[in-house]
């Protein structure tokens, strides 16, 4: 993966971990971290000596999302966020990486869990947390069209109507709804996370890793069918709503750190 700022890779035995760390900045997400943690991924995928991956945060987050207060970076060379082009971008490789990567995956949410976090912990195969956090995108009172496949991605994982609710509104949710809801998989208490979190992914790395591979590859085969043509449609959405008045207004609102003023606009 080489040297990235705001990411630490480690290694034990066979369970690679990814954490972000970022902690002054609840881990938000920077151009330079999405194609970290998707070229640590793929690397991690072909390593036969690789059992599981994990990705986690450092501090009170797993990830805010990605950092639009003090800016996420250098763009990719070629890639223009709002248009239209063969590259789909940064995001697109990342979430297709994590969802075809013949490794299970975890994604330990430690903490706030939002925007682009929230993306990230989707596309894993499993998401486990502390009972005390909370979760959900937020981007609707921003006035943001997510534009990262979340709405592929929420609706297969917990039906329509759930992620209806949960992406137009931008609300926010407790870990305990969270898994009754079906979004985590194991819910720890936080005094005992940690060690809840290794004997889990321990029993994995343990287990037979090709046949995870291949219960992977059968239970993501209809939305990576899906996820291009579906990723062209989502980013003609947002071209429409690039200008206008709500979003900037939103974006701005949240800089500033008030409620913002939409007008419909």
């Amino acid at each position: 993966m080489g040297d990235v700022e705001g990411l630490v890779q480690t290694r034990d035995g066979g369970v690679v971990t990814l954490r972000l760390n970022r902690p002054e900045r609840l881990n938000a997400i920077t151009w330079d971290m999405v194609t970290g943690i998707t070229n640590a991924v793929f690397e991690a995928g072909r390593d036969p000596d690789v059992r599981v991956i994990v990705i986690t945060g450092t501090g009170r987050a797993f990830s805010s999302g990605d950092d639009i207060v003090s800016g996420m970076g250098t763009m990719p060379d070629g890639y223009e966020r709002n248009g239209l082009h063969a590259e789909r971008g940064p995001h697109f490789d990342l979430v297709k990486t994590l969802l075809s990567t013949p490794k299970p995956i975890v994604a330990a949410l430690n903490g706030l869990t939002h925007g682009a976090g929230w993306v990230t912990a989707l596309s894993s195969d499993f998401r486990v947390a502390r009972s005390d956090i909370v979760i959900g995108d937020i981007r609707a009172g921003k006035a943001i069209f997510a534009n990262q496949g979340v709405g592929l991605l929420l609706p297969a994982l917990i039906g329509k109507s759930r992620a209806m609710d949960l992406l137009m509104t931008g609300r926010v949710i407790s870990a305990v709804e969270a898994e009754r809801y079906g979004i985590i998989n194991r819910l720890w208490a936080p005094e005992t996370f940690e060690a809840d979190l290794a004997a889990f992914v321990g029993e994995l790395a343990e287990g037979p890793t090709k046949n995870y591979a291949a219960w992977k590859a059968s239970v993501n085969r209809a939305v990576l069918q899906d996820f291009e043509e579906y990723n062209d449609h989502e980013r003609w959405l947002n071209l429409l709503l690039t200008d206008s008045v709500d979003r900037t207004e939103g974006v701005q609102a949240f800089r500033e750190k008030r409620p913002p003023k939409f007008t419909g606009r």
